[in-house]
Formats: C-alpha cells, sequence, structure tokens
C-alpha cells in the first residue's frame, strides 16, 4: 500500500494533523514587519513540511531526520528565503545544508515557526509548547487562572526584547511552575523571527528594522534538569538524546491517526512492541508503519 500513489493523503493529512499545518497562514506575519512574506512563500512552507515526511518515508531514511538532519527539502522560494545558494526551479527536492544555514529537521522549518509566532513577534511560550507537544510527546500543563499577560503599562516594556518580557512574566509565582519547562525550549529558537527567517538582532527601528544598536539576540537557556543550551543546534542534539521520548510521542500520533481515536492505558503496551520494531529496523517511518497495521490493536478495532 505503501508504493500506491494514495500514500500521498497520509502523507498530508498526517503531517497536517501532527504539525500543525493548517495553521499556517492563520495569523500571518504583519505584511509591514515582514515583506517578503508572500502566498507563493507560505504554500511553500507547508509543502516542505509534507515532502520531508514524503522523502523520509519513501527513501527509507531514519526517523531522527524529524528532529534533525544535515540536508532539508526545499524549492527555490525557500531556497531563497533560508539563504541557500544554487536551488532553482519550484520542484521540491533534497538540498544538503551547513551549519551557516541554521536548517534541518522540523524545528526549523517556517511552517513551525510561523505558526508558534504572533504575527508581529516571535513566542517561546507557543514554541516551546509546541516541541513539549509535538516532539517530545509530553503535556505542558494549562495554564494557571487568572495568569494573564505582561501589563502593557510596565515601564520601558515598549523596548524590552521577547526574552525581557518573558521574565518579566515568569517574576509571577503562578507562572513559573509552567514556564520552566516550556521557556528554554522556546528561547534556543529565538534566532528565527516571527517569519521563520534567521536573525542576529531582534529589530526595534521603523517597522521593526534591525538597527545597529538594537539588542543581539540571546538564544542561552537551562532546561528543568540543568542542561544548559545556545540555540537551535544545540537544543536539537538535546532531543536526539531523548530519542524513546520522540519515538513514543510519533508513534502515538501515527496510532492516533490510525485507529481514528485517542489512545488508552491499554494501547500502551502496543505503542512499546512498535517502538521497539522500529529500534530494530533502522529507525523507518515504512517499519513503523507496518507494524501499526499489523498490531493486534489496528486489527481488532
Amino acid at each position: 500500500m505503501l508504493l500506491d500513489p494514495k500514500v500521498d493523503s497520509l502523507v498530508n493529512n498526517f503531517s497536517d494533523q501532527w504539525l500543525g499545518l493548517r495553521e499556517v497562514g492563520a495569523n500571518p506575519p504583519a505584511m509591514e514587519l515582514y515583506p517578503h512574506y508572500d502566498r507563493h512563500l507560505e504554500t511553500s512552507m507547508i509543502e516542505e513540511s509534507r515532502a520531508t515526511f514524503r522523502t523520509i518515508l519513501n527513501e527509507k531514511r531514519s526517523i531522527l531526520d524529524f528532529v534533525d538532519s544535515d540536508y532539508v527539502v526545499i524549492n527555490e522560494r525557500l531556497a531563497r528565503f533560508y539563504r541557500i545558494e544554487d536551488v532553482r526551479g519550484d520542484a521540491f527536492r533534497v538540498v544538503p545544508v551547513q551549519p551557516r544555514h541554521h536548517r534541518g529537521g522540523i524545528l526549523t522549518q517556517a511552517s513551525m515557526l510561523t505558526i508558534t509566532s504572533n504575527g508581529t513577534r516571535t513566542s517561546p511560550v507557543k514554541r516551546g509548547t509546541w516541541v513539549l507537544k509535538s516532539i517530545l510527546g509530553t503535556d505542558p500543563g494549562l495554564p494557571v487562572a487568572n495568569a494573564g499577560d505582561i501589563a502593557p503599562k510596565v515601564p520601558g516594556i515598549d523596548k524590552a526584547t521577547v526574552r525581557q518580557r518573558l521574565q518579566i512574566h515568569r517574576e509571577l509565582a503562578q507562572c513559573a511552575r509552567c514556564h520552566n519547562k516550556i521557556d528554554p525550549l522556546g528561547l534556543a529558537l529565538e534566532n528565527f523571527d516571527a517569519s521563520g527567517q534567521y536573525r542576529e538582532q531582534e529589530g526595534f527601528g521603523y517597522k521593526g528594522r534591525v538597527e545597529k544598536d538594537d539588542p543581539f539576540i540571546d538564544a542561552s537557556s537551562k532546561l528543568p534538569d540543568g542542561t544548559a543550551i545556545n540555540g537551535p543546534q544545540e537544543l536539537k542534539c538535546v532531543l536526539r538524546q531523548k530519542e524513546d521520548l520522540f519515538l513514543n510521542c510519533l508513534v502515538e500520533k501515527m496510532m492516533t491517526y490510525a485507529l481514528g481515536r485517542e489512545l488508552t492505558l491499554a494501547d500502551r503496551p502496543a505503542v512499546g512492541q512498535v517502538v521497539s520494531h522500529v529500534k530494530q529496523n533502522e529507525y523507518r517511518l515504512d517499519e513503523m508503519i507496518q507494524a501499526i497495521v499489523q498490531s493486534k490493536v489496528f486489527k481488532t478495532y
């Protein structure tokens, strides 16, 4: 079945559901701040995430490439946006990347970076929550009642960086409990602006332009276990070390998609069996799908 052209329905629908691709464009980057953002770029962002899933499936690449990879699957429009040279045409293809490109894996895809922003600013809280839910399969918990936003009358708030604004919010005891888990993951991605483009400084000039004295991005943070990270690459390295959490997360989401229902405690043994099968078979996505289809829980549902 995986060789049938109809597999594109699985690729598109599951990618959209897992990664939240249906949200792309719901709150687009503000045109006055990000004039480079257009409809062609937006549709290319969505297709990049789908094409990455399709490539990992069809070319039998490791599932861990979702977390980090030395390649991207892009077209010319995204290549210009990512500042990657020598990519021509609208067809999506595998393109090797270097560390200077700051890309590789779904965490650095523009689709994810835009849906976890607010149109005008980045949101480390949204990004950290997305990583917890979509990569680690961890529920960050609901915000406490009346947690609220940052008070608009805080002195100097109009010139505060996103990190500084967040720090003000975290000073509230009722907010720190959740933010200690969420914020470090999101802050590590602060080098990507609200449109998903890589940057070195946070702009406070006219229409968000970066001026020479504007603050440089601080993407450092410390995870709850004390691990210090700085920037997206170190974040991806840490997530690669948590492969069991990621594999369980992906298997649970694929099994939920396959069964058309939420999983229960009774499904945990089946999830564990699929994860073990994937590890024994080179972390291949096609093996994961076949193991789910052949599982007792799927056959008897």
